[in-house]
């Protein structure tokens, strides 16, 4: 996939000001481009389990980032913007369900 494809397949489905977003449509769209670029192993049909070394999350986001090096640079930026736009959405999503929930918490 090239960055223009991309970018096209971004604003199609977002919109150009990513004013279509949402938590589902974020994760599902950004799990459906990473399964492109690097589909899971599987046999038959069936997920493969792979034996993972890392012990915890900066472990995986070390591999993850070390993995980007060795990327093509039109990959590397995919791959790194969908990591960059899941994260962010994933904080804007959670500040607002903290401001939505807020008054329910509220012991005043």
């Amino acid at each position: 996939m090239t960055w223009s494809e991309f970018r096209r397949r971004v604003i199609r489905t977002f919109g150009p000001g990513l004013e279509r977003t949402n938590y589902g449509s974020v994760h599902s769209f950004c799990a459906e481009v990473r399964e492109e670029l690097a589909p899971t192993p599987r046999i038959d049909g069936a997920f493969l389990i792979v034996d993972e070394p890392a012990a915890g999350y900066d472990e995986v986001m070390r591999s993850f980032f070390e993995s980007t090096l060795e990327q093509d640079p039109e990959g590397a930026a995919i791959c790194l913007w969908l990591h960059a736009f899941e994260t962010w959405y994933s904080e804007v999503d959670q500040g607002a369900d903290e401001e939505r929930f807020r008054g329910l918490m509220n012991d005043d």
